[in-house]
């Protein structure tokens, strides 16, 4: 999982960029980690201290065994005020049970404008819009013809475009990346080499690796769901005797 050092310095890092846009008054953005534990359990006073200290997480006890549904309620009530209730119901009675010992949880809440709007009027109401798997379907497309700051990766075959949002902060800037896969190469290839290749995304996050140029840009308005199993991401970031029914101690 790396190094204490290394990752106290990651969420540092984190952190700053979160007290800063404290002060801006466009943009929101919170953050909000805490850590649900079986009540029978009690941690020990430096994992607390370090939990708190340096990530800014708390911990909450819990009573799995006897009645997760109230945990499950709680701990989705708390998921909903942090985001301003866009997270709802994060958990279900199937997620909890009674061999649960630990939940850590993680709300990301962001909130912007665009610096350069869309027009409604300038919406495509019934545009065509081509996904992965090969179908096209209808959908609301914006158009926007602006300067954007823009870019091309070689390694993956893909056009990136930064979508600034208002700001009254000059340190760290909001940007909505969009990726788009050149013509004949997959959305799968690319999401592959992204995830072997760390590196790559982080090519394209770099605004030296784009120059201002004036776009076309159509961008479908769209919502996004998804739910991923982490447990094996934590296994191979090193985290492994928390799942192993011999070897964990969350004391």
């Amino acid at each position: 999982m790396g190094s204490p050092p290394m990752l106290l310095n990651r969420f540092s890092s984190i952190k700053l960029a979160f007290s800063i846009a404290d002060q801006d008054t466009q943009v929101k953005l919170k953050l909000a980690n805490r850590l649900y534990a079986q009540k029978s359990y009690k941690p020990q006073q430096d994992y607390l201290d370090l939990v708190q200290g340096s990530f800014k997480a708390d911990i909450k006890l819990e009573d799995f065994v006897n009645n997760s549904a109230a945990a499950v309620q709680t701990i989705n009530a708390w998921v909903e005020d942090q985001t301003n209730n866009l997270i709802q119901n994060l958990l279900s009675q199937n997620d909890v049970k009674r061999d649960t010992r630990l939940i850590i949880v993680n709300c990301i809440y962001f909130k912007g404008t665009w610096r350069k709007q869309f027009e409604e009027h300038s919406t495509n109401e019934n545009a065509d819009f081509h996904e992965a798997s090969g179908n096209v379907s209808k959908v609301k497309l914006m158009f926007m013809k602006e300067k954007y700051l823009y870019g091309e990766n070689k390694d993956l075959h893909v056009q990136i475009a930064h979508l600034p949002y208002k700001s009254d902060n000059a340190r760290v800037q909001f940007v909505f990346t969009v990726i788009l896969p050149q013509k004949g190469v997959s959305l799968n290839s690319v999401e592959q080499k992204l995830s072997s290749k760390p590196q790559l995304l982080q090519q394209i996050l770099n605004d030296e690796n784009t120059r201002t140029e004036e776009l076309l840009l159509y961008l479908p308005k769209f919502k996004m769901e998804a739910s991923f199993e982490l447990s094996d991401v934590l296994k191979r970031l090193g985290m492994v005797n928390a799942f192993s029914d011999s070897a964990a101690d969350f004391t």
